[in-house]
């Protein structure tokens, strides 16, 4: 699969959930998009990571066990060393009481799954448009 020449080609992000088919599919569309992936089971080994090693994005699910997406943002966002790396959300949940709340512990965005390459797309353009 040939890699895009787009503006965040080359950027990490850390893609975070706990099913392996779902981290899959988004780690293959990143990679189409010319991104480097990392990816985590749940929060805690996220945080791990972000610990271990520099992050330009994190794309977490919000449902998981040990430490679900919506903690994981409001520790990132919570973080000195971690605010300024980007939130997006991914979930099945399309409730709006779950996007306000992402949105309010900081997420910078919020899809619904099934993503697809445009929509991926579409949120790294708004997200990489500004200078972190």
């Amino acid at each position: 699969m040939a890699q895009a020449n787009t503006p965040w080609r080359g950027k990490s992000v850390l893609v975070v959930d706990d099913y392996m088919a779902v981290r899959k599919t988004i780690k293959e569309l990143v990679l189409s998009l010319g991104m480097v992936p990392t990816e985590a089971e749940n929060g805690l080994k996220a945080q791990e990571i972000l610990k271990s090693q520099p992050v330009d994005l994190v794309i977490t699910d919000l449902v998981m066990p040990e430490m679900d997406g919506f903690e994981l943002t409001e520790a990132i966002k919570n973080s000195p060393e971690q605010r300024k790396i980007p939130v997006v959300i991914i979930s099945t949940h399309a409730d709006s009481k779950y996007i306000f709340r992402a949105l309010r512990l900081g997420a910078d965005d919020y899809l619904t799954k099934p993503p697809t390459a445009e929509m991926v797309n579409t949120v790294l353009t708004r997200i990489f448009d500004h200078e972190w």
